[in-house]
């Protein structure tokens, strides 16, 4: 392997840093208007009367967009997993920033002064806001109209229940729980909680859309264009034909640009005024437009004195808010994994996620992982300090290793818990997380670790298009999006290996569905294995073809012929041998090409009972660990530094790997120590990078990455991906180093100054 294990500059990094990149906020079209939403206030209402006759009379509006206007398709509604979100509403509001109308206008001004001249009365209703009292028996229910799946995802993988506000719920069973704990000989329980969070990705969402009869164009800042035009298509009833969808380079995403967002509304307000339309949305909206479930976590563990865990049960609620996006998916990824990287033999797990009259929540970095991680590894701290064992030990003892069954019954593979946190206790000179307290200065110090295990989406489908030139150069057109992960020099650097090219000969092509066959979307970590392997299946085929026709035009055996750099030649005659480019110009016409295609396809099948079966093509792992220090006069607690040691089958690009490992780690601390979405009956009181708190670079310590190199049998050269699961172990590390240096546990996300200086004054 010539790049393979390089690290390699990323293609985009002079643009990005010289400010070159165009992204999907800059594109303008000729006779393009401006499009703007007005937003509903209450939580929960039906709209009694609503008039924009002022607003379409101010000039320079060109048409404003209403419920009433939806009755030309005939399903208005769109959804991931459930068909629950109209385009506007139609006749109810379920959340305070549910969509009522839209204008188009001239300028963003006119339109946003329109939106002032729309009336609207409100017949409010009784509203939910909590997830666990939304699934009461008394409960306000948000939607009261029966809504189907969307074929995007099977129900057989995304289970989905009709119950009191309950849209998904995910069941794993294994062994007998109760016989666990009638064994046990310490049984711990608790309950943990983590708050909402917003992905606050830089770029906020935008979308343009025109149409040319039935013919429909979109370009926008979304993570996976092959299903937005998808789900456009069965939206607008059009031939999937019909659409181009175009995703420029993304500012980051975090997955809050997965499925549709805002391109329903620009393409239905194109279809009202005839005109290009263009949408942008203000940070405000952008909060209002998804964010990352809050959690209600009870977990229970039956232990022996010898550290063996006999059994695991959890109960796991998800507030979903108003619209279900992908969170009842998220309740299967959840239920998969809850239960940690343990070998436990009774298993109990049930996840809901459930509506609330709040703004809709879905996927973000780490897909719930880190908020089951916040519960199963600060449970195993406890479990270690009841029985005096040390949780680095305790650990040791339990984890899943190759050719062990997870929770659902796969064997797994690519498992090296071991070597990773092994490598975190060195780095950290863990000593058992000693305390270091400096009575002087009024702080403490102390360690914490936390090991996690992480499933990828499951089924999933990628293919490539790849074309050889006659000049010899490859063209390999991918779905994936470029969106700051350095998948496009990734990609390259394993197509340019797998045809044995110079890596100047090959060009990664993306985000253009006119171009692109189908990618399910740039998420979960994906790109790097699936889309690898499409690759690598692909040119697997590209090479046969050509030692196929290069045995002919040379007239040799073509077990007598290898490919080395870009030629076909003959074994010990390297002089007697053909390039490609010689190959594609005898055996087409001039200008023409030799084209193929790779696909890569997983598998999921999971009983709906028990979950058991196979949920995950593979799984993450890896162990994170920090040092914390606290000031106890202020309750501010800092992390001085960080350890991840993660498993990524083969570091395709080490530099790269290390840099989304570095970031996944910062989004951690952030989340653990600052973000929280915070609301009060329905409202959203910090809808702003003012009020909501993020990590700062002051505040970011030094992290020191540990690739862990055990490649996977079904990865593209042994490869799986590194971009999220850095982020899974961090809150549970940092708990656990904040339990150690206090002396007392805190079990609500974020850990915020003043529970600490609440639990210091009650110790």
């Amino acid at each position: 392997m010539n790049y393979v294990g390089q690290s390699l500059l990323p293609l985009d990094g002079r643009e990005k840093v010289t400010g070159g990149t165009a992204y999907a906020v800059h594109a303008n079209w000729p006779g393009m208007v401006y499009g703007k939403i007005l937003r509903s206030a209450f939580p929960h209402a039906r709209i009694a009367r609503l008039d924009v006759s002022r607003a379409e009379r101010l000039p320079g509006v060109s048409g404003v967009l209403t419920g009433s206007d939806l009755a030309r398709w005939q399903n208005p509604y769109f959804g991931a997993v459930i068909r629950d979100q109209p385009i506007v509403a139609i006749d109810k509001v379920h959340f305070i920033g549910d969509p009522v109308a839209a204008v188009a206008a001239e300028t963003p001004e006119i339109a946003a002064d329109a939106l002032e001249l729309i009336d609207v009365e409100y017949e409010e209703l009784p509203a939910v806001h909590d997830a666990k009292e939304a699934m009461l028996e008394h409960a306000p229910v948000v939607h009261d109209r029966v809504v189907r799946s969307l074929a995007l995802f099977d129900p057989a993988h995304v289970p989905i229940a009709t119950g009191q506000n309950v849209c998904g719920y995910f069941r794993l069973r294994k062994g007998d729980i109760s016989l666990a704990f009638k064994q046990a000989d310490e049984i711990f329980e608790n309950v943990y909680f983590t708050a909402p969070t917003q992905h606050c990705a830089f770029e906020p969402h935008t979308a343009l859309a025109r149409w040319a009869g039935d013919k429909l164009e979109v370009w926008s800042s979304t993570q996976n264009p092959s299903v937005v035009k998808a789900e456009l298509a069965e939206l607008f009833s059009l031939p999937i034909s019909n659409i181009r969808v175009v995703a420029p380079p993304l500012g980051s995403g975090f997955g809050s640009k997965l499925f549709l967002k805002v391109e329903p509304l620009a393409v239905a307000l194109a279809a009202k005024v005839g005109r290009p339309v263009k949408i942008v949305l203000d940070r405000e909206e952008v909060f209002l437009t998804l964010t990352e479930p809050g959690t209600w976590i009870r977990i229970k563990t039956a232990v022996l004195r010898d550290g063996t865990l006999l059994g695991r049960e959890m109960e796991v609620i998800l507030d979903t808010g108003a619209y279900a996006d992908i969170t009842p998916r998220l309740a299967r990824g959840l239920g998969l994994v809850a239960p940690g990287p343990y070998k436990i033999s009774n298993v109990s797990v049930d996840v809901y996620a459930v509506y609330t009259n709040k703004a809709p929540a879905g996927a973000l970095r780490g897909v719930i992982g880190r908020q089951a991680c916040w519960a199963y590894e600060q449970e195993m701290d406890q479990i270690a300090a009841r029985i005096g064992m040390d949780p680095v030990e305790l650990r040791l003892k339990n984890f899943l290793h190759d050719g062990d069954k997870m929770h659902a019954g796969e064997t797994v593979e690519a498992f090296p818990l071991e070597a990773c946190l092994k490598r975190v206790r060195d780095a950290l000179d863990w000593n058992a997380g000693s305390v270091i307290i400096d009575e002087e200065k009024n702080k403490v110090r102390a360690k914490g670790v936390a090991c996690f295990v992480k499933h990828t989406m499951t089924p999933a489908f990628s293919l490539t298009d790849l074309r050889l030139e006659e000049d010899g150069s490859l063209a390999v057109h991918v779905g994936s999006v470029e969106m700051g992960q350095g998948a496009a020099t990734v990609l390259k650097q394993m197509a340019a290996d797998a045809m044995n090219l110079p890596i100047e000969r090959v060009s990664i092509i993306m985000g253009d569905t006119n171009n692109a066959p189908y990618d399910q979307g740039t998420n979960s970590s994906r790109t790097t294995f699936h889309m690898g392997r499409a690759i690598v299946s692909g040119s697997e085929r590209l090479r046969a073809e050509l030692l196929a026709h290069a045995a002919r035009l040379l007239e040799v055996s073509e077990q007598d012929l290898e490919i080395r750099e870009g030629r076909v030649i003959a074994r010990g005659a390297p002089a007697r041998g053909l390039s490609f480019g010689d190959i594609v110009t005898r055996v087409s016409a001039r200008g023409g090409s030799l084209s193929v295609s790779g696909i890569s396809k997983s598998e999921a099948a999971l009983d709906q009972k028990t979950g058991q079966g196979k949920g995950s093509t593979y799984y993450f792992t890896g162990a994170g660990g920090c040092e914390v220090e606290i000031d106890r006069e202020t309750g501010v607690a800092r992390v001085l530094r960080y350890v991840a040691a993660n498993n990524v089958g083969t570091a395709i690009n080490p530099m790269i790997c290390t840099a989304q490992i570095e970031g996944s780690v910062a989004g951690g601390i952030s989340q653990t120590l600052f973000e929280e979405m915070r609301w009060e009956r329905g409202q959203l009181v910090n809808p702003n990078l003012a009020d909501y708190s993020l990590l700062t670079s002051w505040e970011a310590p030094p992290v020191e990455v540990v690739l862990v190199e055990s490649p996977h049998g079904a990865g593209p050269f042994g490869a799986v991906g590194a971009g999220e699961p850095a982020i899974v172990p961090t809150s549970a590390a940092i708990g656990n180093a904040v339990a150690r240096a206090l002396g007392i546990r805190l079990f609500s996300l974020p850990v915020k100054p003043d529970e600490i200086l609440k639990a210091l004054a009650e110790k």
